[in-house]
């Protein structure tokens, strides 16, 4: 092996756990979003052998930086229709990182058809933030399914489900994000 491929050196930590601690799932109704093309400053963690687990998948409180102008949306979802997900890919020796996050879109509107039809293709950063209010970032995340329906019963829920994938680490946050009001339609 290489000489910067030793694993004599990698950091390691204790995982415990209180079992008295309550543990909760799922996501906030709300998730902030913007294209990839409109952050100006993205900065990664930077690993060393000091860097603490938290440490490797935190993102500086300064490190989503929007370009002037331009800032996050949010969607609201319907409540209890969300799941964040961090995977391995890949196989035994090479695995890879990947971020997941599946939503629901209350109603069958077409402001959220038009969503779909105008982010399905675009690299896209968002940002979810857990029952606990712990924030999580998906960076360079492309839809994979948007599954739209008016619903056949009354009592189902209308709406559109969607997948977003990112080839990449899920990444905590603890800065500040301002969401911007949407901007006026020209004619």
């Amino acid at each position: 092996m290489p000489d910067n491929c030793s694993f004599e050196t990698v950091r390691t930590e204790n995982l415990g756990f209180c079992p008295n601690e309550e543990v909760v799932g799922g996501v906030k109704a709300e998730v902030a979003h913007i294209p990839m093309a409109q952050l100006q400053t993205i900065t990664k963690p930077t690993i060393t052998e000091d860097t603490t687990y938290e440490d490797s998948i935190k993102i500086p409180n300064t490190g989503l930086v929007p370009v002037t102008g331009k800032g996050f949306k949010k969607m609201t979802l319907t409540i209890d229709e969300n799941e964040l997900k961090s995977n391995l890919v890949g196989n035994k020796g090479n695995l890879k990182d990947q971020a997941q996050f599946d939503g629901m879109l209350p109603n069958f509107i077409a402001k959220t058809q038009g969503f779909i039809k105008r982010h399905k293709n675009t690299p896209m950063c968002y940002v979810i933030t857990d029952s606990t209010g712990k924030k999580w970032v998906l960076l360079d995340a492309y839809m994979t399914k948007a599954d739209s329906t008016t619903a056949k019963k009354y009592e189902e829920s209308a709406g559109t489900a969607f997948n977003v994938i990112s080839n990449g680490p899920l990444y905590s946050y603890e800065g500040t994000l301002t969401i911007l009001a949407d901007e006026p339609a020209t004619p």
